[in-house]
């Protein structure tokens, strides 16, 4: 689908910022294997750029034309936290010449090629695949890949070269590790998507002569916005925005049975609102979880505009809610 219609809405929850969000230690979370075989990071970079929800705040690794890996390992805290997607943001993966493995298992992973390798299981947007189930984008920017869940406690993220790195030195924005959730419906009709310009301001002059000013009419300048990679010149201006609501949906839809055992289920409460703390934490969002995958405007790195999940009993088991996602830029 296309034009920004609105079919099935996709949420990609990121669960390294969620753990962080509770109170985990980002030092016990996630950390770069070194020693040798292993990429380092250059001069004036930190890990914690990786994981900051920040993809315009990004790292470079000294890659430099050699052969090893950039890898990134990922202890979850505890069995049973699923993960399904990865995303890599703002990356230069194409001219960096670099792929992308994503692994996990049961026990640290600590050398190149370890875990669990994961197999792909449909979307995947800019995200050509190359021997096996290896990542190799197209181009650069933005990669998102879904495979088949696990539950496993650690994960290991690896950028290694195609044949051998280009000259030019691995760049990555932000990676996003997590879980997504599908609604299993479309919105109610009548679903507003805007484009906001809340940037814009209009003064006047005693005569009523207009004066525009603008602290921001789109995203900041720069050549990268996230899933919108054209030259920030012509870029459509503006934040975009959906509202959209449902009525008669299954309470199991948004619930889960049990607040004591709230990930014992798909559900939004648990896999959505929670992840995020409703405001507090962006996502990304697709208006369409079938879309195309050489559709990159159909996503939008997004957080809820609203503070809190309000729900109405409608008839037996059956709830009403609605909802607004907006753009971060």
């Amino acid at each position: 689908m296309t034009y920004g219609r609105i079919t099935t809405p996709r949420f990609y929850m990121n669960n390294i910022t969620w753990l962080a969000s509770k109170g985990a230690s980002r030092d016990d979370t996630f950390a770069l294997n070194a020693g040798a075989g292993f990429n380092s990071l250059n001069a004036g970079f930190t890990k914690y750029q990786l994981f900051n929800d920040n993809p315009i705040d990004y790292v470079t690794f000294d890659t430099g034309a050699g052969t090893k890996t950039a890898s990134i390992k990922i202890d979850l805290g505890q069995a049973g936290i699923e993960c399904d997607f990865v995303s890599i943001l703002n990356h230069n993966l194409n001219t960096a010449a670099g792929s992308i493995r994503v692994a996990h298992h049961t026990s640290a992973i600590t050398t190149v090629g370890g875990g669990t390798e994961t197999t792909g299981n449909g979307t995947e947007l800019n995200a050509a695949i190359g021997g096996g189930t290896v990542i190799e984008p197209a181009a650069d920017g933005d990669t998102l890949y879904t495979f088949t869940g696990s539950t496993d406690r650690y994960w290991v993220i690896e950028f290694s070269d195609i044949a051998t790195w280009s000259a030019t030195d691995l760049q990555v924005g932000e990676i996003v590790l997590g879980k997504y959730w599908t609604a299993s419906l479309s919105p109610d009709m009548g679903t507003p998507k805007g484009t906001g310009f809340g940037g814009v301001n209009v003064r006047y002059s005693l005569g009523g002569k207009a004066f525009g000013f603008a602290s921001h009419t789109g995203a900041p300048s720069g050549a990268y916005c996230p899933f919108r990679d054209i030259d920030e010149i012509t870029r459509v201006g503006g934040r975009e925005s959906y509202s959209f609501s449902y009525r008669f949906l299954a309470d199991t839809t948004i619930y889960p049975s049990d607040r004591s055992a709230i990930t014992a289920s798909d559900n939004f409460l648990a896999d959505v609102a929670t992840k995020a703390s409703m405001s507090l934490l962006p996502f990304i969002f697709t208006c369409d979880s079938s879309s195309s995958p050489s559709t990159a405007g159909d996503y939008m790195f997004a957080r809820f505009d609203q503070p809190s999940l309000e729900t109405s009993n409608d008839a037996w088991q059956v709830v009403s809610f609605s909802a607004r996602v907006v753009q971060e830029f």
